[in-house]
């Protein structure tokens, strides 16, 4: 069930980390770990095709997962990302959240439920924007091409 999916979960505790890894793999998806939302954002940068899903604590020292779901947002709005706390519920009204969320403590049949979904569109829906993308850089190589010859064409005829 869990192949090619990895999710990235981030939190600031370890024991959570290694906590939610034990609900989700096997059986789910893959998971990688940060401890900060900083190394969590370069992991994303590095690669942001390589996570299907982000788990992130919301309430962190630093970059917080506020700050994780905004700059997602602008930079990878096709990769979902599930927050979680346990003392975030006015905070997340404060400051309008565009991401799911699962209190802390959950069960893994919460977590499962909020999740699985998201990682079946994810990988999909990823493909898609992956090829769209593609051919959209190869019309512009076209483009480019039409052009650069096109600007030949017209200074071999005004040189001659």
């Amino acid at each position: 069930m869990s192949a090619g999916r990895t999710t990235l979960v981030i939190d600031d505790e370890e024991m959570v980390r290694h906590l939610v890894r034990r609900m989700l793999e096997p059986e789910l998806c893959r998971v990688m770990e940060a401890g900060d939302g900083e190394s969590a954002l370069r992991l994303i940068q590095q690669d942001p095709a390589a996570f299907d899903l982000v788990l992130t604590d919301l309430i962190m020292p630093g970059i917080d997962g506020f700050d994780i779901v905004h700059v997602r947002a602008e930079n990878c709005p096709d990769l979902p990302v599930v927050c979680m706390s346990g003392f975030a519920t006015q905070a997340m009204a404060d400051r309008r959240l565009p991401a799911l969320f699962v209190p802390k403590p959950f069960t893994i049949e919460k977590l499962r439920q909020t999740i699985e979904p998201l990682l079946t569109r994810s990988r999909e829906q990823r493909r898609r924007s992956e090829a769209a993308r593609r051919r959209a850089l190869e019309r512009l190589a076209t483009t480019v091409d039409l052009v650069a010859a096109a600007n030949a064409r017209r200074r071999r005829h005004a040189s001659g």
